[in-house]
């Protein structure tokens, strides 16, 4: 393997990819499992903090509060703008450390306020997914979809350990408060693993060479503007706008992992065994779309990928709202609906973020990047705003539904305006 600390070379041993890759995947399980426990856990909170409330009133106070701690999104684009002025690793390490230190304060969190607050922390750093950069810029240009999917589907452990704490944390009769230990694993993980990558990680040599390129800082002191101006001045703007237009509405659709789990352990057909089943599959489900996600992004294309998500993700919305009001078959309309919802939407999440990446140079990459998450901050946050009004006056089923057909409109957008960018060399990007 070659020199781990030599910061200044940019030639990459096959042994440090493989061990990069495997870095990347326990960024990416600690990525995936403090995302998740806040999928699973809501209904405790509203248990816990907002048990003196009528039921459609503190789905709608937890729906606000999910929507301001949603504007921890838009911080982030601060972290990929800065992986553009200072490099990637900086920010991968800031982003492992805050993921750990955010989950201490849930643990600790007294009332939905604090709780509020430290979802906002943990949405800044949740959504810098500097990893993501990394594994783009250190891949074959043939195989970046191939080895993102192979970290994603590694950290999909995150996943997959999110039902088994679940289980063992969460369960009929347990104590209020219990939910609480879902963020052990985190705070066990991320602190050592932030320490590993000061040590042992290097700066990607994509961005190493661009920095030795680079005008000088005097030259550089309007470097956003000139980044935005190189993105939609681009011959590919219209492609650009078009996925930032996917990322709007795919994020709009977020409500559904923020309130799922809510909506489904109120359902009068389900108990919370059935719920503990339901996650389970939609851990598995995330996996399976992973994988559907690797295989054929760099087959067929990401174009095609999108449309069939696009329509599977409305599909299983159907299926999972009318489900689960059909006592004796509830639980399994439920996974069902669930599963095809998982795959379409973290399949879509995958395929937007490898395309935005793949669609703009790299000295404004990360700028790019984050200007989608910023995009995509305003369609979560709108849409749980939205949902909130929504589910005070109808219900939650009322939101799901219209937010799903929304996906549905990208489909024409897709296909007149986005260019395929399968097997595109991002050196060659200009």
């Amino acid at each position: 393997m070659a020199d781990l600390n030599n910061e200044n070379s940019t030639v990459r041993s096959e042994g440090y990819f493989k061990y990069m890759i495997f870095i990347m995947i326990l960024v990416q399980i600690l990525d995936t499992y403090t995302g998740f426990y806040n999928a699973v856990i809501p209904s405790k909170v509203v248990e816990e903090f907002l048990s003196d409330y009528p039921q459609n009133v503190a789905n709608s106070i937890f729906a606000f509060s999910v929507a301001i701690a949603s504007l921890g999104s838009y911080v982030a684009f601060l972290v990929w703008y800065s992986s553009d002025k200072i490099g990637r690793k900086h920010l991968l390490v800031m982003t492992i450390f805050g993921l750990a230190l955010s989950s201490v304060g849930i643990l600790f969190s007294r009332n939905i306020v604090e709780y509020t607050i430290y979802r906002f922390l943990l949405g800044i750093f949740a959504a810098s997914d500097i990893w993501l950069i990394y594994i783009n810029e250190e891949s074959p240009p043939e195989k970046k979809a191939f080895w993102t999917n192979i970290v994603l589907i590694g950290g999909i452990i995150g996943a997959v350990l999110m039902p088994v704490f679940r289980s063992i944390y969460i369960y009929e009769g347990a104590p209020k408060g219990a939910w609480r230990g879902m963020t052990y694993f985190s705070i066990a993980l991320g602190i050592p693993l932030g320490i590993i990558v000061i040590l042992t990680i290097k700066e990607t040599s994509t961005f190493q060479e661009a920095k030795a390129n680079r005008p000088s800082t005097k030259e550089r002191a309007n470097q956003l503007k000139k980044n935005l101006h190189i993105i939609f001045k681009s011959e590919r703007r219209m492609a650009y706008i078009s996925l930032m237009i996917l990322a709007f509405i795919w994020s709009m659709n977020y409500i559904y992992i923020t309130l799922g789990e809510l909506f489904i352990s109120q359902s009068p057909n389900l108990n919370e065994g059935d719920v503990n089943i339901v996650v389970t599959v939609m851990s598995l489900a995330v996996i399976l779309g992973y994988i559907l996600t690797g295989i054929f992004a760099d087959k067929i294309g990401r174009k095609p990928l999108l449309y069939i998500y696009c329509s599977i993700f409305f599909i299983g919305a159907m299926i999972l709202i009318n489900g689960i009001q059909i006592p004796g078959s509830a639980l399994l309309l439920a996974c069902i609906g669930t599963s095809m919802m998982n795959i379409a939407f973290w399949g879509l999440w995958v395929l937007t973020s490898i395309t935005t990446i793949e669609l703009v140079p790299t000295d404004a990459r990360g700028t790019g990047t984050g200007f989608k998450i910023v995009i995509g901050a305003i369609g979560g946050t709108t849409g749980l705003i939205i949902t909130g009004i929504i589910t005070y006056f109808y219900s939650l089923e009322v939101a799901f539904l219209i937010f799903s057909l929304l996906l549905l409109v990208n489909i024409p957008l897709i296909y007149k305006f986005l260019v395929e960018t399968k097997g595109i060399d991002l050196k060659e990007i200009k």
